[in-house]
């Protein structure tokens, strides 16, 4: 049976098709109808074809069919303007429901991306991870909770958090200048090395990004949108040896495969592609810091749509207080993860780059 941490992002449905998770009831359910599918149809003015006058010029008569015409016209645009005053009420009104009355209410919808050990479906059915249980501890501390979360590939998650699809996103999701200026971050959860993934015995003696940009006929896979293709390409790898992937059960399949070198991912997604996977033919590189001449530790966080600032503050203040704790840190040795990558920077420094 294939790792769960190694499926498609979109379980059993299709791909890019958003799933729903009940945390109530269990099991995956879905697809999950999405915010404002609504399609109003703008009214198109028809031509009449008057030949006698020009509408408007002060010899235009309209006979009995136009003046009919005229006037349900006129009653459609009121009803339409009714209907659209109507309905953007409703959405000012769910738009003005603060997010901190919702957690508190009917709970958070939340956004992740099946992966392990940020977040990812166990053995039983049950979502779990890092940032899962870090998530519902601190919403638990403020008095709120998880109504339920939905799975979506990795280039859809922070579009999801924008347009309100989801309130937050929790997968391990690494804060950089470029997301920042998309979405707010709370204060990292952890901060971790880089590593790669790389075929047993390592026959292109590769340690970096840079060993594998200083062979032009290497290719380097990572996770299409993730943090890896901008180190990649911050260390000199051309871009058309960069080649991004879905998801990661199709970046180990194409190292298999022969059809990348090398893939790139953090540290402890390497430990857990091993661990999963101990008969793979694969080994993991040794972690590293720099890239291209700098230190690159990546931190996680979980990201909001900036208009809830004022959540994001109070969620913070009970984040930070967590953070570090023995609570905290069983929750990361559950899933892998070890005291050497507990945090090191804030998000403010990360937003600067």
């Amino acid at each position: 049976m294939q790792p769960q941490f190694l499926q498609s992002p979109g379980f059993h449905q299709r791909r890019g098709q958003l799933g729903r998770h009940d945390w109530r009831a269990g099991p995956v359910v879905g697809p999950r109808g999405r915010l404002g599918d609504s399609r109003g149809r703008g009214l198109t003015a028809e031509r009449t074809g008057a030949s006698r006058a020009v509408r408007g010029s002060p010899h235009f008569r309209p006979n009995r069919e136009e003046t009919m015409k005229d006037q349900t016209t006129r009653r459609t645009l009121l009803a339409t303007s009714l209907g659209l005053g109507l309905a953007a009420a409703s959405l000012g009104g769910a738009l003005a429901q603060g997010l901190m009355e919702k957690a508190t209410g009917e709970g958070l919808d939340v956004a992740f991306y099946n992966f392990q050990p940020y977040a990812y479906m166990d053995d039983t059915g049950n979502l779990t991870g890092t940032d899962v249980e870090i998530l519902r501890t601190v919403l638990e501390r403020m008095g709120g909770s998880i109504a339920d979360a939905g799975a979506t590939e990795w280039g859809a998650l922070i579009p999801g958090v924008k347009t309100g699809r989801f309130d937050v996103v929790a997968a391990g999701m690494f804060v950089t200048p470029k997301r920042c200026a998309e979405v707010m971050f709370s204060e990292p959860t952890f901060g971790i090395q880089n590593a790669l993934l790389l075929v047993e015995g390592n026959p292109h003696g590769l340690s970096n990004y840079e060993s594998v940009a200083a062979n032009p006929e290497l290719k380097l896979g990572a996770v299409s949108g993730a943090a890896q293709v901008d180190y990649a390409k911050l260390a000199g790898i051309a871009e058309s040896n960069i080649v991004q992937l879905p998801d990661n059960a199709t970046g180990v399949a194409a190292l298999q495969a022969g059809r990348i070198h090398a893939y790139a991912v953090s540290a402890p997604g390497v430990r857990q592609v091993l661990a999963a996977l101990p008969d793979a033919g694969l080994e993991g590189g040794e972690p590293f810091i720099d890239v291209a001449g700098k230190p690159h530790v990546s931190h996680g966080a979980f990201a909001f749509r900036k208009s809830d600032a004022d959540f994001v503050a109070a969620f913070n203040a009970e984040l930070v207080a967590f953070v570090g704790t023995p609570e905290h840190i069983a929750i990361m040795e559950k899933h892998g993860m070890t005291v050497d990558e507990l945090p090191v920077r804030s998000t403010a420094d990360l937003c600067e780059g």
